[in-house]
């Protein structure tokens, strides 16, 4: 009996081939469409799967994956995609020049069998190990969630992976209440197989339940290694209790395949991949807006309001940078409330808010400490997309200022935030989170305006044998007159503070070199106003390390102050003149 069974089986085998051999390589001669049977089906399937088209083993029946594995063949070759072979696909489908066969482990015209197997006869083994997993936070609603990454290496023979079996575990209720859906994912992220969980495709065994997926052609080449994911859906409402803890773990033996020989081949037993995940609220209700400072912020600066008729207004002056991100939903920003500060004699009008070169919304400065934003973006608010990260600015416009600079910053906190999720429900405020505020801004009508060039300098050099060391920094920098003229000393005009891990340890008065050009007189030096005179501070300081600590410590420097038409106290200029290298350098 078993002799005469074995005969029969390659009989089989044999007439498969000889009818698949006809139909393959440029013999499709027949217009092929949904509910069409046949060899030419057949041969039609298996070059779709050898090209990646089509997931599934062939059939001989040419069904709904079929018609969809025609469709995306024909938009590879600009076709039009009507899911039939007729006269255009059907060339296209001979120039392919394959022959193909349907039986594992035989080859017709010295091509390969079929999946894609290339090592005919060739018996193999299939390992697994566990791959990487992105995320083992899940979410109400999630689709497609991984939950399970299965690394497989196939040795000594192409195999062609065909079935997945995996451990939900002993509570029921990872089926029931939790997940709704299983896939198995090649790694160009196409579902191979699916299945519904439900008490039709979930068994128990012993205290545990499994779910097997079956059905797909997913080959490994010989001596080489390919991931296949697990995911789910999430039940799309899950009550409290259910929001947990599930483990999931590939079954003993879970993946089954088959080699070049034909020989069925399971991946081991003992200890399988298994991934903890946790079911948390929807992405909706768990949304997180948060925001912070950009780095593109101005620095603290001077900012000279000379226009209108009066010479003391500036408008639009760019106050602060921020981020705002969207996590888990697309997110509306309805309201924005900015909390500024200007000292002296200048006021704030009116406040701006710009997404890049857009204006998103504008509003009135109340007593120069208040600008509410309202009612951004209509009835959605202004849209963040979900996982995505918006800069914008705030501008403001000052009047009134005076050649006495007053200071001028802004603020936005989590607290001032208002927004709504995908859903139109509002974010809670303990998911918006974060704050933004800005340097100091330094505004008046008239005076210097400093703008640093390039990066500033900072070395150290070791003097004999001694534990002491020579530091040497350097700043150049253009002082710009506007509105009035401007007068430097010639000595003792800038100040250079030393600083340890952060903390200001010394001060220097810098030395400078004359500029050649902008300037009159031989001390002060004299700036006319709309001239412009580049400077070059630099001083020298010794910190042996049992005076500054601790030992080891960055040492870095900073422009503090210049004294300028006679008056020592533009003290704002180290936030933006630090000499801080990309290299470290230490006590």
């Amino acid at each position: 009996m078993k002799r005469l069974s074995t005969i029969l089986m390659l009989a089989l085998a044999f007439a498969l081939v000889a009818t698949t051999a006809s139909a393959a390589g440029d013999t499709f001669t027949k217009t092929l469409k949904k509910n069409s049977r046949g060899a030419e089906v057949t041969a039609l399937q298996t070059l779709l799967a050898s090209k990646g088209f089509l997931t599934v083993s062939p059939t001989g029946y040419f069904g709904n994956l079929t018609v969809a594995a025609v469709k995306a063949y024909q938009a590879s070759k600009n076709l039009a995609q009507v899911g039939q072979v007729g006269p255009a696909t059907r060339a296209a489908l001979n120039a392919e020049g394959t022959t193909v066969a349907t039986v594992p482990g035989t080859t017709t015209g010295g091509t390969t069998a079929v999946g894609g197997i290339t090592t005919p006869g060739a018996e193999g083994t299939l390992t697994v190990s566990a791959g990487p997993v992105s995320n083992t936070n899940l979410y109400v609603g999630d689709m497609k969630a991984q939950v399970l990454n299965l690394k497989l290496q196939a040795q000594n023979s192409d195999i062609s992976a065909q079935r997945v079996q995996v451990d939900l575990g002993t509570n029921s209720a990872v089926y029931t209440k939790a997940f709704t859906t299983l896939y198995v994912i090649g790694d160009n992220g196409a579902v191979l197989a699916s299945a519904p969980l439900n008490t039709s495709t979930v068994v128990k065994s012993g205290t545990n339940y499994y779910v097997t997926v079956a059905g797909f052609n997913y080959v490994i080449s010989k001596n080489t290694s390919r991931y296949l994911t697990v995911a789910v859906d999430v039940a799309p409402a899950v009550d409290t209790t259910y929001r947990t803890t599930y483990t999931v773990t590939l079954a003993s033996q879970g993946v089954r395949g088959v080699d070049g020989a034909n020989v069925v081949q399971y991946t081991g037993t003992g200890t399988q991949p298994s991934q903890q995940v946790l079911i948390n609220a929807s992405l909706v209700d768990s949304s997180n807006l948060k925001l912070s400072t950009n780095s593109s912020t101005p620095l603290s600066t001077t900012v000279v309001a000379d226009s209108g008729s009066t010479k003391d207004q500036a408008d639009k002056v760019t106050v602060l940078t921020f981020n705002v991100k969207a996590e888990r939903d697309a997110l509306g920003i309805t309201d924005l409330v900015a909390t500024t500060s200007m000292s002296g004699a200048a006021t704030l009008t009116g406040a701006y808010l710009y997404d890049g070169s857009t204006l998103v919304a504008s509003a009135a400065v109340i007593g120069d400490t208040s600008v509410t934003f309202s009612n951004i973006g209509g009835t959605s608010g202004y849209v963040i997309p979900k996982d995505t990260t918006k800069t914008f600015t705030l501008q403001v416009d000052v009047r009134n200022a005076t050649s006495a600079p007053g200071t001028l910053t802004a603020t936005i906190a989590n607290v001032g935030v208002t927004a709504q999720n995908s859903q139109g429900t509002s974010v809670a405020a303990a998911n918006i989170t974060g704050s933004a505020t800005s340097n100091n801004l330094y505004v008046q009508s008239a005076g210097p305006v400093f703008t640093l060039i390039g990066t500033p300098s900072i070395s150290k050099s070791i003097i004999g044998t001694s534990a002491s060391s020579t530091f040497a920094t350097g700043f150049s920098f253009n002082i710009a007159a506007k509105g009035t003229d401007v007068s430097v000393e010639a000595t003792n005009a800038f100040v250079i503070g030393v600083y340890v891990n952060g903390t200001r340890v010394a001060t220097s008065s810098a030395t400078y070199v004359k500029p050649t050009t902008g300037i009159t007189g031989n001390g002060p030096y004299v700036i006319a106003d709309g001239q412009t005179a580049t400077f070059t501070a630099q001083t020298s300081f010794i910190g042996p390390n049992g005076t500054y600590t601790p030992a080891g410590g960055i040492v870095t420097a900073r422009l503090e102050s210049a004294t300028v038409n006679g008056v020592s106290g533009y003290t704002y200029l180290s936030e933006t003149f630090r000499a801080e290298p990309s290299t470290p350098v230490t006590l």
